[in-house]
């Protein structure tokens, strides 16, 4: 029999690598979905893989929110490559004897800026705090946006320069398996 391998943003063992001051109950109820999914998994027999929070490692635990375009710069991307890479060879390897091992997919945090599968938050993002009135303006630009998070893009990227065609979801979309 095959072993199941599924792959989950660090966040779904690690809550406390999110942002602090968060609206509790918005968190409580991802917290519970997430914890549901995880359960899931481990009764259909899935070995899980945790990534690396590339916010909390290089902003770490009292960073504000970001939008996914200020993560889009050659720093951020080249410091989630370095993060990926061992990931990455580690699913070559699992790759390279598909009697014994199945990657079944990589499950993202929709709405985050790195690790958004489907959606991802953007907008005119930036500046200091001390003008009120340009903060609202700037908060007020942030939108849901229909595209992947930079982590997740960098990914993306990897794995295809490695011919590694590994499905990618969110908890919405992840597929039954067993």
């Amino acid at each position: 029999m095959k072993q199941k391998i599924v792959i989950v943003s660090h966040c779904f063992f690690n809550d406390a690598s999110k942002l602090s001051h968060q609206n509790r109950e918005e968190q409580e109820a991802e917290r519970k979905e997430k914890r549901i999914f995880l359960q899931k998994l481990l009764q259909q027999g899935a070995e899980i893989m945790q990534l690396p929070c590339p916010e909390f490692l290089l902003y770490g635990s009292r960073r504000w929110g970001h939008a996914s375009s200020q993560f889009d710069t050659p720093f951020f991307r080249k410091e989630c490559e370095k993060m990926l890479e061992p990931f990455v060879m580690q699913w070559k390897e699992y790759s390279a004897f598909p009697d014994r091992f199945e990657i079944i997919g990589i499950v993202g945090i929709d709405g985050s800026p790195s690790c958004g599968i489907n959606a991802t938050y953007d907008g005119d993002w930036g500046g200091e705090f001390q003008d009120m009135d340009r903060v609202k303006k700037a908060v007020g630009t942030l939108k849901r946006k229909e595209r992947s998070g930079i982590f997740m893009e960098v990914l993306k990227e990897m794995m295809e320069k490695e011919a590694l065609y590994i499905p990618m979801y969110s908890m919405k979309t992840f597929p039954e398996f067993m």
